[in-house]
């Protein structure tokens, strides 16, 4: 069983306290059950991930996940147009 982990987490506030949610399935991978100690090392996410940029489709086909490069290129290629 692997003894550590790196799990990403939101703080919540609950109350006057705050705390993190563990998944089942990672507790049950590194063999904790509630209510055991484990030791947590926390450290602040520097920098944000801005998808605003991204190109959005309308309508769209079936098979549209099966072309997601080939579709991403062409709103790059008509993106680039716009810009002249």
């Amino acid at each position: 069983m692997t003894k550590d982990a790196i799990i990403k987490a939101r703080i919540l506030k609950w109350g006057n306290s705050y705390g993190f949610r563990i998944h089942k399935a990672d507790l049950k991978r590194l063999g904790l059950r509630p209510g055991e100690e484990a030791l947590v090392r926390l450290e602040r996410r520097t920098g944000t991930v801005d998808l605003s940029g991204l190109p959005t489709f309308k309508g769209g086909m079936p098979d549209d996940s099966l072309r997601h490069d080939e579709l991403l290129g062409e709103a790059r290629e008509k993106a680039i147009k716009e810009k002249k």
